[in-house]
């Protein structure tokens, strides 16, 4: 038995030595960064080995962009102090990166670093934060009274957008709220709309808000948070295909789920009405006007026909629309297909249904340019061969 024991002892301890680990070629130590929000990252740490080094490559990964690789030249006291130029390559805020390096030998060997994980988040602002699943509120003006009624805005929000797009956030949904529009633009990297009050990044599950604390917090609250809910709920459905869908139908569906709507809407609306400047609905398809007016208007139109489409054909049949062109249907062919009608025709009836238009005024409307070029076509036609008819009639005259 005695030597049983001393024969298990022996394997056991042989086992042992045969996967204990051997000395690394290569050790990277205290790898860090540091971020500097729109300005720069900075990665340190150091790179122990006693063989000669190649090369070492920096790594990084944004989620849902290329990786990009960043050679540095290690000195030798292995020290590593690498910058990236966030305004010369930016990144989108609030996505995760991940980063790691890569080691070449001259000997022709690669070793690799352990991989590295951060959130890209402002930095200027000491946020306060709030958790309530599935949402991660953080605010930058405002106290604890403000960061509770951001919660229930949201939840509230939550359960009235899902009663038209019965779909599940992801989780966490972190919202983010700064206290101007500016401030929250050059986050998100909108200098082209500089009317947007709120930002939704539907692929991140992030949504970002601009309400200062005041008497008028709880109206935008109820405006800004469920229309940028919307989104993030289309995105849900629509996958990677969101923004295939019309403008007009993403904005539209945004904008009816405000629990408090915007005021201008039906002003800007009744304008256009009495100044016939309405947009063409396939004129929003692609994008709105980058004007605050001209903005504003197509948010009008697109709340305003999609809520006629909703009081005609249901949640099931906006649905239904949405995975049409989540198939990869056109703007138009979409509408086709859903609604066994063509958007000009919707779009009549929604002018004379919602916005009262008269049904002759708008057949002449859509007649009218085509008369237009007849006109214009037939007019110098008929006058250059009215001399050649005169002529021959002067010539049976003589004859």
């Amino acid at each position: 038995m005695r030597r049983l024991t001393t024969l298990t002892i022996l394997i056991v301890s042989l086992f042992s030595l045969g996967f204990r680990s051997l000395p690394a070629e290569v050790e990277f130590i205290d790898l860090t960064h540091k971020i500097v929000f729109g300005e720069k990252l900075l990665f340190s740490g150091a790179i122990k080995t006693s063989l000669p080094v190649a090369e070492v490559v920096l790594f990084l990964r944004p989620f849902g962009a290329d990786v990009q690789s960043i050679p540095y030249q290690l000195g030798a006291d292995g020290i590593i102090e690498q910058t990236y130029d966030l305004e010369v390559k930016p990144l989108r805020a609030f996505t995760t990166v991940e980063y790691w390096y890569q080691v070449k030998l001259e000997s022709g060997a690669e070793i690799t670093s352990l991989i590295y994980t951060f959130l890209y988040e402002d930095d200027r602002f000491d946020w306060q934060r709030l958790d309530a699943d599935p949402f991660q509120f953080a605010w930058a003006s405002g106290d604890r009274e403000f960061g509770l009624a951001l919660q229930n805005a949201a939840l509230d929000s939550l359960t009235a957008a899902q009663t038209v797009l019965p779909a599940d956030p992801p989780t966490p949904l972190r919202i983010y709220v700064y206290p101007t529009a500016q401030e929250m633009q050059s986050a998100a990297q909108l200098a082209a709309a500089s009317w947007a009050a709120g930002h939704s990044c539907p692929d991140l599950g992030v949504i970002l808000i601009s309400i200062a604390p005041g008497p008028d917090a709880r109206a935008e609250m109820e405006r800004q948070i469920p229309h940028e809910i919307m989104h993030i709920l289309e995105y849900q459905i629509a996958g990677n295909t969101y923004n295939q869908m019309p403008v007009w139908l993403r904005e539209g569906l945004a904008s009816n789920a405000e629990l408090y709507p915007n005021p201008d809407y039906q002003r800007v609306l009744q304008k256009a009405v009495d100044e016939d400047s309405l947009l063409p609905m396939s004129v929003l398809c692609q994008a709105f006007p980058r004007d605050l007016s001209g903005a504003l208007l197509g948010y009008a139109q697109s709340n305003s026909f999609v809520r006629f489409l909703t009081e005609n054909y249901g949640s099931s049949g906006i649905i239904n629309l949405m995975k049409l062109y989540a198939d990869g249907f056109s703007c138009q062919a979409g509408v086709q297909a859903a609604f066994n009608s063509s958007l000009p025709q919707l779009e009549t009836r929604w002018q004379q249904e919602t916005l009262g238009l008269n049904a002759g005024l708008a057949a002449w409307k859509q007649v009218w340019p085509y008369l237009l070029l007849a006109f214009l076509v037939i007019v110098p036609a008929g006058l250059s061969i009215l001399p050649i008819l005169r002529k021959r009639q002067n010539t049976r005259g003589t004859s």
